[in-house]
């Protein structure tokens, strides 16, 4: 029997709507129902997310729409345009994600005062993804063309920002040192974050929404934000499992938070920098977070789950958890390679370096 929802008051002006694909979407809305209505704003997440909540207080102190010649309004004026409403779905989702974090970063912001030295200490504030971090360059400037058109500034100084280097290989999962120096010196949250990561496989953006009041059956209920908030449920390894359980916290609030206060992905980024960087002798610089759902598929190829099952486990498409399993799946193969080369039946084989014995002294 699937178990209800907690039941979550709502604030005031704000109400919940069932979208036909069953999913609830939360407005807000002055004065619903009456002549003099208030405009109505789509609020992001839903009321256990804390950015759902800062936007309800935004609202509630009198948003009047952004700043004239801010970020974000030259972001409301990009997505009016039919250049940004004819891109395909998922390029919109991806470019939806990078303006999600100009907005974040810069929103209120003029844009007339930009400078390349801001983007590049955006990109490096994104540099433990390096893929995200050269999209929101890429967005950005799209986004300064279309402002030098609109007379938001009078250049795009993004075109020439330089691009970090990918890895080909995507993440790369932690050493045993590394996740176990994490483990016993990193502070609290980060720890938490680093057992989340690695037992779950999921991004930091849904990491920091983990609740002891979505522990289920031996595994963790959750969504996936990368598909649009699709519901999963991952199972979790009898060791990590015995660790989150043993976490004393309110079900209600967040695995990740500090002293009550919601830690969003860019709080959680900042702090594992911020860490890496003083303890440089034992954590590698081009080591984050994201090389964690590496680690959790290399963990299940090693105990011999099948590819398909990982899939079903993390909820990660196929050819990711190829790309994640791409060494352990050569390292496993040469084993098995080398188990067929040792059979008995091989006896020649086996005895091809047998004349090492007779050489003379």
């Amino acid at each position: 029997m699937q178990r209800r929802a907690a039941a979550v008051t709502l604030p005031a002006n704000v109400m919940r709507i069932r979208g036909r694909n069953g999913k609830h979407y939360y407005y807000f809305q002055e004065r619903r129902g009456q002549k003099d209505a208030g405009e109505r704003f789509r609020l992001p997440g839903d009321p256990h997310d804390p950015v759902f909540w800062a936007k309800v207080q935004e609202l509630s102190l009198g948003y009047s729409g952004p700043k004239p010649g801010s970020f974000d309004a030259l972001i409301a004026h990009y997505r009016s345009l039919s250049s940004y409403r004819n891109l395909a779905r998922n390029t919109q989702n991806t470019y939806g994600i990078a303006l999600g974090h100009i907005s974040a970063a810069l929103g209120a912001q003029e844009v007339r005062g930009f400078q390349a030295r801001h983007l590049y200490a955006l990109q490096e504030a994104h540099a433990d993804r390096p893929s995200m971090a050269n999209m929101i360059v890429r967005v950005m400037s799209v986004l300064l063309r279309e402002g030098v058109r609109a007379d938001y500034c009078a250049s795009n100084v993004a075109r020439d920002v330089k691009q970090l280097r990918e890895n080909p290989d995507g993440a790369a999962p932690w050493s045993e040192a590394v996740f176990s120096y994490v483990l016993r010196n990193a502070p609290e949250r980060l720890m938490r974050a680093a057992v989340l990561g690695r037992a779950t496989g999921q991004r930091a953006v849904d990491l920091v929404r983990m609740r002891g009041a979505d522990l289920h059956e031996q595994g963790i209920k959750f969504t996936i934000t990368k598909l649009r908030g699709a519901p999963h449920w991952c199972p979790l390894p009898n060791d990590a499992w015995a660790i989150i359980k043993a976490w004393d916290e309110q079900p209600m609030l967040p695995f990740l938070h500090k002293d009550g206060r919601f830690w969003n992905e860019e709080r959680l980024r900042e702090e594992w920098l911020a860490w890496k960087r003083q303890h440089s002798d034992h954590i590698p610089q081009d080591a984050t977070l994201h090389d964690l759902r590496a680690n959790a598929v290399c963990d299940r190829r090693n105990a011999g789950v099948p590819h398909q099952q990982i899939v079903a486990q993390l909820g990660m498409s196929q050819g990711m958890v190829m790309r994640y399993s791409k060494h352990i799946d050569q390292a496993l193969n040469a084993v098995e390679g080398m188990a067929l080369m040792e059979r008995a039946e091989n006896g020649v084989l086996q005895n091809i370096y047998g004349s090492i014995a007779k050489r003379s002294a």
